[in-house]
């Protein structure tokens, strides 16, 4: 079993022996006991665990309100309790490198993959065009009042010196600080500055020596450095949050950070189809976390303070009014949208209550995936100059819950994603994944029986071609003809034309072969293989909502004109089967 202690809502997720196979079973949730004048978590973990023992008539929980483990010969309780966590605030860093070319770039990395907020930067070498002085680093360090302190710079056998000026400067602001408020202090730079680091630091400062995280110019390892920032987190959670050391004391093991655990499943994924990569997509109420694999390449970016719930308000306030109504299929006033954002971030589990209120919410959903997506690329420029696709791209989060309308979830991760070639769209509305995650850190033989096990929703299979330029509305663009032979061996075949601007969807049945076959180019379009070039068959699977083909290009274009540009969002929603009916 997990809980998984979210900002907004806590799940419980039960797995089990089931014909010999280790399966998902049950989920059930309830609101993260985190606000108010008395927060304990573990009333949202024991609320979770009480609703899961109803759903799965199988005993969880002792009279006392604790979790009975190991599992006990009449089959109540769980044999493990595992715990992932994102509900805890970020911790605050400092960052201290040479350059921003080599060892900062990487220490943004590291930082950018945790649950960290980097309060200062600094810099040996000009920094937005100016040199800092080490008095300017005390002050920084001193005004930050930071948990984590990180050093690097310097290649294995490179510069010491400047480095070593940094390290002084750090152990010097941490013995300023009373003894309990003093940070961790990490160095990963060069590493004949190693015996120089423990000796500054003494016996009374918290110092980690890690691996250089650039020993040469072409190799990085910021891997121990975010294992470090994580620790640090969970340290920080469990001193700053009440109850979560209660639900620590029910669990084997360590704490994962829920980010760690997607990138677990992420990191697994990519092996199943080395030649593409994989990406994972969590939008929940106060984070929103993407991360992209591929071969040995894990690219992650939380972003904090962005979501559906508490983050909303940032994420308002960075992103703006216009940037979120680009998304609407209908006006909304900013004085409607504001209060919107207000209600959200004073009440996360509140739930729309009109059509405009859920068009309202996916607009938010869509641009902190957006945001998040962008800096991912920039902080990881070789993402953008990578040919390879994605395959599959797995949906979780608060802000993929159940949702009625699963087209608008997928036209919210089209759009704000624009994903090329042929992919696959997995749907997790349940928050499973970080649980699989989790399973990983324990026992990886599991964690592989739980991912084979599929336990998401196949939502759709997209095929996405990238356009030689502009594109007339409904121009035709090619014809492919679709195959599907049935389990009873009969054939049925359909050509679909695929025009400019619109997205087609296509019913796929879940049960026999469906194949794509003679695509007809009418414009030089890259299907990703190539302009004008396809295989001669490929076999799809399709999904809920069967086949996407999206027509409407690469990067996508929204129109400039605010009435035009809501007719183009309707024209999609309607396409894709989102648009019309109730709430």
């Amino acid at each position: 079993m997990t809980i998984d202690v979210g900002s907004t809502q806590t799940r419980a997720h039960l797995f089990a022996r089931v014909e010999d196979r280790f399966r998902f079973v049950a989920t059930a949730s309830a609101p993260t006991h985190l606000r108010g004048s008395h927060p304990h978590l573990a009333l949202g973990g024991i609320r979770a665990l009480a609703h899961l023992s109803a759903i799965s008539s199988r005993p969880l929980l002792d009279p006392q309100g604790i979790l009975i483990a190991p599992e006990l010969a009449t089959g109540a309780g769980v044999d493990a309790c595992l715990l992932t966590l994102s509900a805890a605030p970020p911790i605050r860093v400092i960052l201290g490198g040479l350059s921003s070319e080599w060892s900062l770039a990487s220490l943004r990395r590291a930082a950018a993959s945790a649950y960290t907020q980097v309060a200062g930067v600094l810099s040996v070498v000009p920094l937005d065009g100016r040199r800092q002085t080490e008095e300017e680093w005390l002050q920084a360090l001193m005004v930050a009042e930071p948990h984590l302190v990180v050093i690097a710079g310097g290649m294995d056998g490179g510069a010491a010196q400047p480095v070593q000026a940094l390290l002084e400067t750090a152990t010097l602001a941490a013995r300023l600080r009373p003894e309990g408020e003093r940070p961790w202090i990490l160095f990963a730079g060069n590493a004949a500055l190693r015996e120089a680091a423990v000796a500054l630091a003494g016996r009374e400062l918290p110092l980690r020596v890690l691996p250089n995280v650039r020993p040469q110019p072409d190799v990085e390892h910021i891997g121990p450095v975010v294992e470090a920032m994580d620790q640090r987190y969970v340290e920080r959670a469990l001193a700053s949050l009440p109850g979560l050391s209660l639900l620590q004391s029910w669990a084997r093991g360590e704490i994962v950070p829920t980010a760690r655990a997607l990138g677990h499943v992420a990191r697994y994924l990519s092996l199943e189809a080395p030649d593409r990569g994989t990406l994972v997509v969590d939008v929940g109420g106060n984070h929103t976390v993407v991360t992209a694999a591929h071969g040995g390449l894990l690219a992650q970016i939380v972003q904090s303070e962005s979501g559906i719930g508490q983050g909303i308000l940032s994420l308002y306030q960075r992103r703006g009014y216009e940037r979120i109504a680009r998304w609407l299929p209908q006006e909304v006033r900013p004085e409607t949208m504001e209060a919107f954002v207000w209600t959200k971030a004073m009440h996360p589990l509140s739930i729309p209550q009109t059509i405009e209120e859920m068009w309202m919410e996916l607009a938010f959903a869509r641009e902190a995936l957006a945001e998040a997506w962008e800096q991912l690329r920039t902080l990881w420029p070789e993402l953008g100059r990578s040919p390879w696709a994605f395959e599959p791209i797995l949906l979780t989060g608060g802000a993929f819950a159940s949702h009625a309308r699963p087209g608008a979830l997928a036209l919210m991760a089209l759009d704000a994603l624009q994903p090329v070639g042929l992919t696959t769209l997995l749907w997790d509305p349940v928050g499973v994944t970080p649980a699989l995650g989790a399973l990983a850190a324990m026992d990886a033989l599991l964690a592989v029986e739980g991912i084979h096990s599929r336990p998401w929703i196949p939502l759709a299979t997209v095929l996405a071609p990238t356009l030689d330029g502009p594109v007339a509305l409904d121009e035709l663009l090619f014809t492919v003809e679709v195959h599907h032979r049935g389990p009873d061996g009969s054939e049925s075949v359909y050509e679909i034309e695929v025009r400019g601007g619109r997205l087609e969807v296509v019913p796929i049945p879940g049960v026999g072969e469906t194949e794509l076959r003679r695509f007809r180019m009418r414009r030089p379009v890259d299907l990703g293989w190539g302009p004008r070039r396809a295989p001669r068959r490929i076999r799809i699977v399709g999904g809920w909502l069967g086949l996407i083909v999206d027509g409407r290009g690469r990067p996508l274009q929204l129109a400039e004109d605010p009435e035009a540009r809501r007719e183009q969002i309707q024209r999609w929603l309607w396409d894709i089967g989102a648009l019309g009916g109730g709430l």
